[in-house]
């Protein structure tokens, strides 16, 4: 029984540390946070982290739109802002 909690507490441990898109995670672990950029992704605006647990990446697309990607430490709910000109 000790041996499957163990097992079971480090795989959660696993998943924990890998999944989460968080800075708190490379400062317990020291290695950088790496965000995937988004496929359309020509150029940066601007990067902000203001609101917790979000970081927004503005930038230009390759097809000339200007759109906001936002990142949530899990990878969950995230969410595109595009700017249109009319």
């Amino acid at each position: 029984m000790r041996k499957l909690i163990f097992s079971l507490t480090i795989l959660l441990c696993v998943v924990i540390f890998s999944a989460c898109q968080s800075r708190a995670i490379s400062r317990w672990t020291g290695a950088a946070l790496q965000l995937e950029l988004p496929d359309d992704f020509d150029r940066p605006i601007s990067f902000a982290s203001g609101r917790k647990g979000e970081k927004d990446l503005f930038y230009w697309s390759k097809d000339g739109r200007m759109i906001v990607k936002t990142y949530t430490d899990w990878g969950l709910l995230e969410s595109h802002i595009v700017f249109v000109n009319k």
